[in-house]
Parts: C-alpha cells; sequence; structure tokens
C-alpha cells in the first residue's frame, strides 16, 4: 500500500457522506462523487472527483493520471453513477486523451 492511502480513504469516505446529504449540494457543485463497478473485480467503487459540465458532459480531468488506476475502468465505455450538486445521474463514460491530459468524460443518460 503506498503512503497516504490510509488518508485519502478516510478522507474520500469523509467527503462523500458530506456529498450525500443535503448540505452536500453547494459544495457538489464542484465535486462529483463517482461510482462505478470495477471492470476486473466487480467491486463497487466510490471516489470524488472535481469535474465540469457541459449541457448533458461531464468531463473529469485526472490529475497526475500516471500514477492512478481508476481512470483505467474507462477505457471503453462503461456505466457510471455521478452524484452531481446533490442529485444522482446515471452515464456512460470513456477515457479521452488531449496531449499529456487524461478525462474521464461521461454522457449524461436522459
Amino acid at each position: 500500500m503506498r503512503p497516504g492511502t490510509i488518508v485519502f480513504g478516510v478522507a474520500n469516505r469523509v467527503v462523500i457522506a458530506l456529498l450525500m446529504r443535503r448540505a452536500g449540494r453547494r459544495l457538489g457543485r464542484r465535486l462529483a462523487v463517482v461510482e462505478y463497478s470495477g471492470r476486473r473485480s466487480g467491486r463497487p467503487i466510490r471516489l470524488v472527483t472535481a469535474y465540469r459540465t457541459d449541457g448533458q458532459t461531464v468531463r473529469i480531468r485526472v490529475g497526475l493520471a500516471q500514477r492512478k488506476t481508476w481512470w483505467r475502468n474507462f477505457s471503453t465505455a462503461h456505466p457510471v453513477r455521478l452524484r452531481l450538486a446533490g442529485r444522482d445521474h446515471d452515464a456512460t463514460a470513456h477515457v479521452v486523451f488531449d496531449g499529456d491530459r487524461v478525462y474521464v468524460v461521461a454522457d449524461l443518460h436522459r
């Protein structure tokens, strides 16, 4: 286990709990709860990320992508559930490379 993993895991759970409450709507305008099933493990995964929206499209920039693996679950289109500003959305997400930047782009289902 890498140093800091436990600290980030605890912080993630605290922020997720806050975002899932009604009081988390304001904070949820910039932070999303991302829920998906691991491609290989099938385990449910929940994490917090910053995001931007453009209509029905949500863009999540993966900072330090070379150190992270979660985004690889979306190398091909994969279902995801997003909590954005207090509301849950089902979506299909995939990875987009823009130069040296990596994004997970989710198209919200109507």
